[in-house]
């Protein structure tokens, strides 16, 4: 058991500070609060990787190209249900180019999707590979497949978008005992259709069997290490055997955690033609068979009492996630509900498509949406506007702030339509402009079980290692920030190597972890590589290893100072080397994050067409490491939280089960012509979490954004709009149906 130290710190953030009393395991570096001066860290550096990105030299697993390299394609289903019948491969194998052809569904077995692999194919060139895909001859025998979760037999009756039929029996005695008691009460429908990952690189990778029998792997991943585990389990090799090569990742979102179907496929290949295999999917198949945000249907009753504080809460849900019938539960902010009576309940319902994966914040943007809808509505009942209401139901004292800030620079007494589908002053009669707002919410501190190798030349150069991934993130920044923090030079003298599984092990890029997880070991590493560092001098110079340290790019010993070139020079041929580790976390200040954002629309009620004008957002992630970063990353969550909102929807034909949209030219995605002004304020908190202070980022801005653009529509046209993505046909069915109503 690890022994512990009690350390006093103070925590929170400039509007709510106080001194805490934690216990610092020893051997930890000391933990940073608000009072710790910094100099790199929270500054804008630029990303150490972006000359490379910008230039085309970083080399992505799509880029990798090695002699005597063969190109492989995968042989799919055509139907979504059934099994496979027969499989007969050899009229493939006999064809010029292929090198070879191996099955991945044995006869017998069933077909759960379009697009559910039953071989793979080797070739010189990849036309002759595709063109070999004609040869296999597959038979099926065919079933009747539910392709829309919709239609699945334990499907909630929607009529007109709304669910009929009983509430859930168990468990809600106290909830409808506390809506029976509330002042006010509201119910409603929210739906969510499929969105896919849609990342710059495709899902694939490079295999390469040596004749040594280990196995040598260029992936586009987001887990270097269980790419190498799942491999090694998969060709029942040892782990050391197998090496991991993702120094460059075109994203992921979620979707690339494991080496798939695709990936054992090359490695088969590899092994049995004694030469390197590439199979990277086209973009159809990323679309289809490498995953999705599951769709959801969600509706909520909840009651306010006099004062509109929410007293009761009943949220009823069901996911689809595809084959699997798992993965597709929903989840939202809790801090509005603290003192209310709450049920939650989920049903996940099969369909024969492709099955779901983790997508940014998996769960959270359906749940949110539908939750802020809600909101608005008791908002509405309350005769408030919405934020005034969840500043008075928020319980969260980061985001009680938060919500102050971002309404004063958004403008929100400005923006908000105070007479919802009616045309603002000096506006035409079809433009109708509001403005809406919604939370953020995520728990995410990081975990223990990696480490970082931190190592200091003679030379004066300085490494940062770790085999995790950086899928587009900026880590290895975030990496160069923090060393060049603990060592008192700038982040531009690091040389940051990630991506590796030969260097030492790192966690996967999901659930906004990598950060948390890696940033207090980066500084560990430092910190002991600093303290030897500072011992090696104080021998040469001879004097105490007290009195030397590292500041403002030199190292001052007593009453001397030297460069810190000069000071490396000191330390022989031997480099400084420290390997930090992962300690656990703090008690701390709280152990979430907390967001909110803002969105201002134009919809054409002429057209329907709903443009997004003015976006904010206001988000915590612990201590912000690197601003520019954590801004970039705020942004691009907007961007495709907006995207989801307003454009993205598989479409697929449902006697079929083939995703009809399955490319760039029909699904649609927010692109720069789509953009509004956008801006992201950081919102520092000292978290006292661990001895960074840092926390989850990459997913929690993820969540507002389509609820916030959701609810602004609302205001502008006067109509709740409770289907996702709101497309044009829907708002001009919903002014029709207003018209009508009038």
């Amino acid at each position: 058991m690890t022994s512990r130290d009690e350390h006093e710190m103070r925590v929170g953030f400039a509007g709510d500070a106080k001194k805490i009393t934690v216990d610092v395991p020893t051997g930890d570096a000391p933990p940073w609060d608000l009072d710790t001066r910094l100099t790199s860290v929270g500054g804008r550096t630029r990303r150490i990787d972006a000359v490379a990105k910008v230039t085309g030299r970083a080399r992505y697993a799509y880029d990798v190209d090695l002699p005597g390299m063969l190109h492989a394609v995968v042989a799919r289903s055509p139907h979504a249900a059934g099994r496979l019948a027969s499989l007969d491969l050899s009229a493939v194998a006999a064809l010029p180019g292929v090198a070879a052809v191996i099955p991945l569904k044995e006869p017998g077995n069933r077909v759960r999707f379009v697009g559910d692999p039953i071989a793979a194919i080797a070739a010189q060139r990849l036309d002759q590979a595709l063109d070999a895909l004609a040869a296999v001859r597959a038979e099926y025998t065919t079933e009747a497949a539910v392709t829309d979760f919709r239609d699945h037999p334990d499907a909630p009756e929607l009529v007109r978008g709304e669910v009929v039929g009983p509430w859930p029996g168990r468990g809600g005695d106290e909830v409808a005992a506390a809506l029976a008691a509330a002042a006010h009460t509201a119910e409603g429908t929210w739906i969510c259709e499929v969105q896919t990952h849609s990342c710059l690189e495709s899902h694939g990778l490079v295999a390469w069997f040596k004749d040594d029998g280990t196995l040598e792997v260029w992936a586009s991943t987001q887990a270097t290490f269980g790419v190498r585990g799942g491999l090694a389990s998969a060709l029942e090799l040892p782990e050391e055997k197998v090496r991991v090569h993702a120094e460059f990742v075109g994203g992921g979102f979620g979707s690339k955690f494991g080496a798939d179907a695709e990936g054992v496929a090359a490695a088969r290949l590899s092994r049995l033609v004694k030469c390197p295999v590439k199979l990277m999917l086209s973009r159809f198949e990323d679309h289809t068979c490498a995953g999705n945000r599951p769709s959801a249907i969600i509706r909520i009753r909840a009651g306010i009492d006099a004062r509109g504080i929410i007293t009761a809460w009943d949220y009823d849900a069901w996911g689809g996630p595809g084959y699997t019938g798992r993965g597709g539960g929903t989840r939202h902010n809790p801090t509005y509900f603290t003192r209310a009576k709450t049920r939650n309940s989920h049903r996940d319902l099969d369909s024969a498509t492709d099955a779901g994966r983790a997508m940014r914040a998996p769960g959270w943007p359906q749940g949110n949406f539908a939750m802020e809808g809600m909101v608005e509505r008791l908002a509405e009942l309350a005769g408030m506007d919405g934020l005034a209401f969840r500043l008075l139901n928020d319980a969260d004292p980061i985001r009680q702030a938060e919500w102050r800030l971002g309404a004063e620079r958004f403008g929100w007494e400005q923006r908000r339509n105070p007479k919802p589908g009616t045309p603002r002053d000096g506006d035409p009669a079809h433009l109708l402009r509001g403005a809406g707002l919604a939370s953020a919410f995520w728990g995410q501190m990081g975990g223990t079980g990696n480490q970082v190798t931190c190592r200091i030349h003679q030379d004066g150069t300085v490494e940062a290692r770790n085999g995790a991934q950086d899928i587009g993130t900026g880590m290895k920044t975030v990496m160069a920030v923090l060393t060049a923090e603990e060592l008192g030079i700038a982040p531009e003298r690091i040389r940051v190597t990630m991506g590796d599984t030969n260097d030492p092990v790192g966690p996967a890029s999901g659930g906004s972890t990598t950060t948390p997880s890696l940033a207090p070991t980066v500084r560990h590493a430092a910190w002991l590589a600093k303290a030897e560092l500072c011992e090696r001098v104080a021998a040469a110079l001879r004097v105490e290893p007290g009195s030397v340290r590292c500041e403002g790019g030199r190292v001052i010993a007593g009453d001397r100072a030297l460069g810190f070139d000069e000071a490396c020079r000191l330390i022989g041929p031997t480099p400084v080397e420290a390997t930090g580790r992962r300690f656990r976390n703090y008690e701390g200040y709280q152990d979430s994050v907390a967001g909110c954002q803002f969105a201002a629309v134009v919809v054409d009620a002429r057209t329907g067409v709903v443009r997004v004008e003015k976006m904010l957002a206001v988000q915590d992630c612990g201590l912000v490491i690197d601003t520019l970063l954590a801004e970039n990353q705020v942004l691009g969550a907007m961007i495709q939280g907006m995207s989801y909102a307003l454009h993205e929807q598989r479409i697929v034909d449902r006697a079929t089960g083939r995703m009809l949209n399955g490319d760039f030219l029909n699904y649609k995605i927010s692109g720069p012509a789509d953009l509004p002004d956008m801006e992201a304020i950081m919102f520092p908190v000292a978290n006292g979490k661990n001895n960074v202070g840092a926390a989850g980022l990459g997913e929690p801005p993820a969540i507002a954004a389509p609820a916030a653009i959701a609810n602004a529509v609302g205001n502008a046209i006067g109509i709740p709009l409770r289907h996702l993505p709101i497309t044009l046909d829907k708002v001009l069915a919903a002014l029709a149906e207003a018209r009508r109503n009038r």
